[in-house]
């Protein structure tokens, strides 16, 4: 799967990514944007019930078992509203990047997972989600998406954005082998 600037990308059927640039109109469910905003939008259909892929999705102490590219640490067993350490690895190959974020929302009514995190003065803000929509009993949609704002993604700086991209594609195709690969509930 390939992440270009703007376009929609080439991924499996089942895994749709968009990739750009906003306006300032543009709001968000959580907070709204303030001066240019990038973005970033996935979706994948799983083949398993909304209960399966959330116990996975929303078990933060547990994301580095299965994905090479993001993982928790110093996550509370109930985490929202805490303070976390989040670790990327943008190319998967276990050379990580240390952020401090914020978990937001572990919303298991409405199976919304937000988190959060940036720099002071405007310069970089990111505001991560993930929500889970029932499909059928045995089908899901999950989407994973990001705003960046700040003067940073303004100007395409302190981030690799295309690679980020790619990889809520690579997290979304490792959700979907995870859950599939387990007995249903």
């Amino acid at each position: 799967s390939e992440v270009v600037d703007g376009l929609t990308q080439h991924a499996p059927l089942s895994c749709v990514a968009r990739f750009g640039r906003i306006s300032s109109s543009v709001q968000h469910p959580t907070r709204p944007p303030l001066g240019m905003v990038r973005t970033i939008r996935t979706e994948i259909i799983i083949d398993a019930s909304i209960g399966s892929v959330w116990k996975v999705v929303s078990d933060l102490r547990t994301w580095g078992e299965w994905n090479a590219w993001t993982k928790f640490e110093d996550v509370d067993e109930n985490p929202a509203g805490t303070d976390a350490r989040l670790l990327a690895s943008f190319d998967g190959d276990g050379t990580w990047k240390e952020y401090a974020c914020q978990i937001l929302a572990v919303d298991h009514d409405r199976h919304f997972l937000n988190w959060a995190g940036g720099v002071p003065c405007g310069l970089f803000h990111g505001n991560h989600w993930i929500i889970l929509t029932p499909e059928s009993e045995t089908r899901t949609r999950m989407e994973h998406n990001e705003d960046f704002t700040g003067l940073l993604p303004a100007l395409n700086l302190g981030m690799p954005f295309a690679k980020v991209a790619r990889n809520y594609v690579y997290i979304n195709e490792a959700v979907k082998r995870v859950v599939e690969a387990r007995a249903p509930d």
